[in-house]
């Protein structure tokens, strides 16, 4: 029978009298991570008991806390505020020692822990619990995999070996379940969760950031099932390297026809309560991974209950039918990033333009806690339930119009900073089919995001040039408080679904190149009063701003014909020639006698730092016969084809320079809506 404690009621519990006939039961809230703990963290815990246990002079260890909130009736659980890890662990632990004989009695029936509104983990914990089932791999997929690697883990441990043998000694089990203890800190529910998440500090992995800002949201959300429709939310959002058509609707294509309409390509709905009706109170009957959901069920009645617990789950994995993709794309931000981008979205638009501090994931929970601070008390139940769809809407349109990284593709030069897989791709999900035996069923396909629009994806298409100057500003703003272009493209796209309108490939291209132009124009007016400037006003060497390269490399695209061309990332300015000469070898073909025009824009191109360091003070010749390096950057193409006719001095910087500035300014003023098309072929000179 549960008990009920006192706020004030601190008590030291016994593992073995933790999950007793005795005990409360307990229950992890729906704002809790999901359980996180692998083998490092599990075997510190076995180990720690064992050292203590096999000790001469026994005193009693003190594992850590348990923060919980007490229930208002006798018969509800425990909400596990802080120790969840610790907890899941320790009751999978006693449920494996239970299975062994001669600790069976010894330990006894244990109480059910359970995860609020997570049937993936409660069913797990029950499955681990009852040692006669025997479940086939589909069914095991569709349990917390978390859950049950620590299950495996626990096994290995007592299965066999030294460590089986000394564990399960008499006098190690005794001293577990009677001097191991919990210290179980009941907080009283008018506490502020929020600011007690922030400030605990013990033993474990504590809450992040987002944990805090979803916290924080589903307080002020009183209905189950208006929380239950965040959190689905929340989750399937944050698995950044799958398609949210997938995660939010995993295992069920006929709720993702539903959701995301019936070839997967429709935004989903605005009105938060028919999302709710789609995703929490009316989904299709739940059905074995990879089996055909393209009949509808007999009846999709069900229960408040079962509603919340089933289709709330904090885990949702990609069904096997649509195995497709799940390892293939990689997303360019974090999760974080994407909260902060929603919020930016639907925010003021000079913020977009700006302000890094708005897309600074370490000021997560400070921009949600001034964004709802700013919203009347009243309405804040609203605003979160207008969040939650805007998060789904805007991961959506992300995932439909924003590059990712395609491990099927590979282009052999890419030089990147991390390691990431192929090269850049540009695909939306899409609604396929493919055959299993006699039958067809519903999978994924990916086509081109732009592929139905004007010129499809070959060279010159828009497809072409949305994804090359996508990556352009991807390898150019590498830090994602900088990524403010894509906040821009999101709200563009958020614009046109909120209109119900179509995105054009077009408009979309227009609107990504006058953001990059609105760039380039700052960085070619530079302030002379705070930076040295060339006769042109053009900042000079380390000064010149970084998209002044990309974005010049993204017109030479066209004007090279070189649709092939991709963006690797460049961070190191390389003088072509170089800083230091070698006065006995060098000719006056190859000398600067202006010394000064070694820093101006037409004497410099953007290279991998392995690329300068490995030829920085190579003489222009040298430089050009290194040809893997003049495929990082068309600019030093045109420079390399220059010096390779016998010459690279003051006359031949002066004009690479006038014809690359001159090229920058034309798209200046032409502000052309169909890109770098209408630009006057003739401009670079050197193509």
């Amino acid at each position: 029978m549960t008990q009920t404690l006192a706020p004030e009621n601190v008590q030291a519990i016994p593992i073995g009298r933790l999950f007793d006939q005795h005990a409360p039961t307990y229950s992890i809230p729906l704002y809790q991570r999901n359980y996180t703990w692998g083998e490092e963290q599990i075997h510190r815990l076995v180990f720690d008991v064992l050292d203590e246990a096999e000790q001469d002079d026994l005193k009693d260890y003190f594992l850590g806390n348990l923060v919980v909130a007490p229930p208002h009736r006798s018969d509800e659980p425990f909400d596990v505020i802080d120790g969840q890890q610790r907890l899941t662990t320790l009751y999978l632990l006693l449920t494996k020692l239970r299975a062994t004989p001669h600790l069976r009695d010894r330990i006894g029936e244990l109480q059910p822990l359970t995860y609020e509104a997570r049937e993936k983990a409660t069913r797990a914990l029950r499955d681990v619990a009852d040692t006669t089932r025997n479940l086939p791999d589909d069914d095991r997929d569709r349990e917390d995999s978390g859950i049950l690697r620590a299950a495996q883990i626990i096994d290995q441990l007592l299965d066999s070996g030294a460590t089986a043998e000394r564990f399960l000694a008499p006098r190690v089990i005794d001293y577990l379940l009677e001097r191991v203890l919990l210290i179980r800190m009941p907080i009283d529910r008018t506490t502020d969760l929020n600011r007690y998440f922030e400030i605990m500090n013990t033993r474990g992995a504590q809450l992040s950031p987002v944990d805090i800002v979803k916290a924080r949201l589903l307080r002020h959300l009183t209905d189950p099932l208006d929380r239950a429709l965040l959190n689905r939310v929340w989750t399937a959002c944050a698995d950044m390297e799958h398609y949210v058509g997938m995660t939010a609707t995993a295992g069920d294509t006929t709720l993702r026809g539903e959701v995301f309409g019936p070839e997967w390509d429709t935004v989903p709905t605005a009105d938060f309560f028919r999302l709710r009706e789609q995703l929490v109170e009316r989904p299709s009957i739940e059905k074995p991974l990879g089996e055909s959901a393209s009949v509808a069920p007999s009846s999709t009645a069900m229960t408040f209950d079962e509603a919340l617990a089933t289709y709330a789950s904090a885990e949702v994995d990609a069904e096997s039918a649509d195995a497709e993709g799940g390892d293939r794309f990689t997303s360019q931000i974090t999760f974080p990033t994407l909260l902060l981008h929603v919020l930016a979205v639907r925010g003021p638009v000079e913020h977009t333009k700006r302000d890094d501090r708005q897309l600074d994931d370490k000021l997560l929970v400070q921009r949600f806690s001034a964004r709802l601070s700013d919203v009347p008390a009243s309405e804040r139940a609203a605003w979160v339930r207008t969040f939650t769809v805007d998060l789904l809407r805007i991961r959506y349109l992300f995932d439909q119009y924003i590059l990712k990284r395609d491990a099927t593709l590979t282009t052999g030069h890419e030089s990147t900073t991390d390691d990431e897989p192929g090269s850049w791709s540009l695909y939306r999900l899409a609604r396929g089919s493919s055959r299993r035996g006699r039958t067809m069923q519903d999978t994924p396909r990916y086509p081109a995001a732009f592929g139905a629009d004007e010129y499809g994806t070959g060279p010159g298409s828009l497809q072409r040039r949305i994804l090359l100057l996508q990556s352009a500003l991807r390898i150019t703003y590498t830090s994602p408080r900088t990524m403010h272009w894509m906040t821009d493209l999101l709200r563009f796209v958020a614009e046109c679904a909120d209109r119900d309108a179509q995105v054009t490939a077009r408009e979309f291209l227009d609107r990504l190149n006058g953001h990059a132009l609105e760039r380039v124009h700052d960085a070619l007016n530079p302030d002379p009063e705070k930076e040295e400037v060339g006769p042109d006003g053009l900042s000079l060497g380390f000064a010149i701003p970084r998209i002044v390269y990309t974005y010049l490399d993204y017109l030479l695209v066209e004007e090279m014909n070189q649709w092939d061309f991709t963006f690797s990332y460049r961070t190191s300015v390389e003088h072509f020639s170089p800083g230091t000469e070698d006065s006995e070898h060098i000719s006056d073909a190859y000398r600067l006698t202006d010394r000064s025009m070694l820093h101006w824009f037409g004497n410099l191109a953007l290279v991998t730092v392995s690329t300068n360091s490995k030829f920085s003070n190579y003489l222009p010749a040298q430089k050009a016969n290194n040809h893997a390096a003049r495929q990082q950057s068309l600019k030093l193409e045109l420079m390399a084809r220059r010096a390779e006719t016998g010459s690279w001095n003051d006359e031949d910087v002066l004009a690479h320079h006038e014809a690359m500035v001159g090229l920058l300014r034309r798209a200046l003023d032409s502000r052309s809506t169909n890109g770098p098309a209408d630009l006057d072929p003739s401009g670079a000179g050197e193509a």
